[in-house]
């Protein structure tokens, strides 16, 4: 839940007064711009980036408390903190930090699926920049988070690592998590998604379910931002 949620940088720019309220099994997506606030509100969400004004709860707590945190999976778009180590210590160290030891068995059904396996024992500064986004995605997903935040996470992932990406998305709001994404690619938008928020100088300009069928991202996008894709 987020309510009255504000944190501006110089010149206006960030996000505000942002009030979003989300259900389990949801998959919402922020869309606009660059520069209309997404990474911003992705990094709120997580507890990585302090708001001037609101609040944001999951589960009735606040993001900022670490007990809260372990519950949500953060795609991270720079993972070279982790330069040094393979792959797999990567995911284990996940689990070891963030789960006190626990979804060790997922780490090779992730890696087999993402086609990442026979890379397990590599650098993370081996990896090519799709191999690292699907990682990426890997951390964000492990350990079934109640809560799956994931900033324009098809940006340098391969075709098949897409395919299989949207299915998890689709697995884990079956399983109850709450999916909050940021993409400029409307197809995939339009495939995955229950609700897609646009955003407009940091302010939410529409907010709309979506079933299937039943609205053409382009065509409100246009509509929205003035100018046609």
């Amino acid at each position: 839940i987020l309510e009255h949620v504000t944190k501006l940088y110089g010149k206006g720019r960030g996000i505000q007064d942002l009030s979003v309220r989300l259900s389990a099994g949801e998959i919402a997506a922020f869309i606009g711009p660059n520069g209309v606030g997404k990474t911003t509100l992705v990094k709120a969400v997580a507890g990585l980036l302090p708001i001037s004004e609101g609040s944001i709860r999951l589960w009735g707590q606040s993001v900022g408390e670490r007990s809260v945190r372990a519950g949500i999976g953060y795609m991270q778009s720079d993972i070279s903190f982790y330069e040094k180590m393979t792959v797999y210590e990567v995911l284990e160290f996940i689990c070891q930090v963030k789960f006190g030891g626990s979804f060790y068995e997922e780490i090779d059904p992730y890696l087999r699926n993402y086609h990442l396996y026979e890379q397990r024992n590599f650098r993370i500064h081996q990896l090519s920049l799709g191999m690292k986004r699907k990682l990426s995605i890997i951390m964000a997903l492990v350990g079934e988070p109640g809560l799956i935040l994931l900033d324009e996470p098809e940006s340098g992932v391969d075709t098949y690592g897409i395919i299989q990406f949207k299915a998890d998305l689709l697995a884990c709001a079956r399983k109850g998590s709450i999916v909050i994404l940021t993409s400029h690619v409307l197809d995939l938008l339009e495939k995955v998604c229950t609700r897609c928020i646009f955003l407009k100088d940091g302010k939410i300009a529409e907010d709309l379910p979506l079933t299937q069928n039943s609205v053409d991202l382009e065509q409100i996008y246009e509509q929205v931002y003035g100018y046609k894709i």
